[in-house]
């Protein structure tokens, strides 16, 4: 026996580490450069990570009948990676699974190794019948239920699997510095398949095992994760050449590098974000695309720093926080951590941002509200509750910006309205409002 391996052994580590609050994606970086990984065993690593927290209420439901009391966390999930394993994947045959997991219990949590063994051995014939949507697909009963009356039984369960499936790495090219061909031929010379979008330019499609920090085009800033659906915020934002930008709750910099890739740098950037450590990462993401002296980073509430700086901008985007609910299939460990009061709270702090972003916009200034949410408390009803009170903003269609026709089926009232797998795209919300 040569125990567990190191693709187990971090892969349990980061499951700690997300259970202890620590995003995902985190997680996974950091036992990456720990266990200093080779690439199949950090795909492997990642492979059951994700799938556990995609699964794991049926993974619960499927070990409820051999459990007797609480069990320890740490052994929880030792068998839930078992059974991931066993009943998703088929590279690694079943006895070797049970090995591992008995190995990885008898470092952690001796007294409970005759049980995992024992469950290990006797679960994979007995899979569980009869679930429920929810627990069948491992989403909250609260979220089922709402888009079951939303969108009917059938259309919530194409949902609640294409939030459970691998989603495709999804990257934008620079195309001021290279072209589509070119980093496909890059990509496909590592022998990864890939292919370019059908609806966006710039936009490259990624399946089956890829680590991006390998790809030499990524470190040289020629390409950068996206998904397909959040680079239209830009296209409907349409920057021209010698305008003032401003992009509110700007994050890691996602949307502003893609401004700055669309203008070629001829337009003044201003990023704003209240967290300094964001900021100090959208730098070195702005950095790696060239384009560190074409910008300046406001650290400071969206709210205040509107107070002062009133009608200066020519377009202001507004890529607004939310609950994810759009990118669950990206954001697994997200599902279990929202409850449905809290889209009210939300809704609030948008309203307050949007009127935060008319306020810096000039007359006849474009807001380019967007959000990874489809929930009409974080979309429509966001716009609707502005148009009610403010009578200088009106809303401006967002077709004629959209690169590909295939979005003219998407568009509910002038706005762009994606559901998770539309396109194949993330879920996704745009607006665009004039003053």
């Amino acid at each position: 026996m040569t125990g567990a391996g190191p693709a187990r052994i971090e892969a349990l580590n980061a499951l700690m580490l997300i259970r202890g609050g620590e995003p995902v994606g985190e997680a996974l970086a950091e036992r990456t450069r720990r266990g200093q990984l080779s690439p199949a065993d950090r795909s492997l690593m990642t492979q059951i990570v994700y799938g556990v927290l995609r699964n794991q209420r049926y993974l619960d439901a499927w070990l409820a009948p051999f459990v007797r009391g609480e069990l320890e966390p740490v052994v929880r999930d030792i068998l839930r990676m078992g059974l991931f394993q066993m009943g998703f994947l088929d590279r690694v045959p079943a006895y070797a699974v049970v090995d591992a997991a008995v190995e990885q219990t008898k470092n952690v949590s001796p007294r409970a190794t005759g049980m995992v063994n024992a469950i290990l051995r006797r679960a994979p014939s007995k899979r569980p019948e009869n679930l429920s949507l929810a627990v069948e697909y491992s989403h909250p009963d609260w979220l089922v239920q709402r888009w079951q009356k939303r969108f009917g039984i059938e259309r919530t369960r194409r949902i609640l699997a294409i939030n459970n499936a691998i989603p495709p790495l999804s990257l934008r090219v620079n195309l001021s510095r290279t072209s589509r061909e070119a980093v496909l031929e890059e990509i496909r010379r590592e022998g990864v398949h890939a292919e370019g979008s059908a609806y966006l330019p710039e936009a490259i499609r990624i399946s089956g095992s890829f680590w991006l920090e390998d790809l030499p085009a990524f470190r040289t800033g020629l390409v950068t994760v996206q998904d397909e659906s959040s680079m239209l915020v830009t296209w409907v934002l349409d920057p021209h050449d010698g305008e003032s930008i401003v992009d509110l709750t700007a994050g890691l910099g996602g949307k502003t590098g893609h401004i700055l890739e669309r203008t070629q740098g001829k337009v003044r950037v201003t990023a704003v974000d209240v967290s300094r450590a964001r900021l100090n990462l959208l730098k070195q993401n702005m950095a790696r695309l060239g384009f560190s002296g074409h910008l300046s980073l406001k650290e400071v509430d969206a709210r205040v720093f509107a107070r002062e700086h009133v009608h200066e901008f020519d377009r202001v985007l507004l890529d607004a926080p939310c609950s994810n609910l759009g990118v669950l299939r990206r954001r697994s460990d997200a599902r279990w951590k929202k409850q449905e009061e809290d889209l009210k709270e939300h809704q609030k702090l948008q309203q307050e941002l949007l009127e935060a972003a008319i306020t810096l916009a000039r007359p006849g200034g474009v807001i380019v509200y967007s959000t990874c949410s489809i929930e009409p408390e974080e979309t429509m009803c966001v716009i609707d509750k502005i148009l009610k009170s403010r009578s200088d903003v009106h809303v401006e269609g967002v077709n004629p910006y959209l690169p590909s026709a295939a979005f003219e089926d998407y568009i509910v009232d002038a706005k762009l309205l994606l559901l998770p797998g539309d396109l194949g795209m993330d879920g996704f919300f745009i607006a665009r409002l004039k003053t």
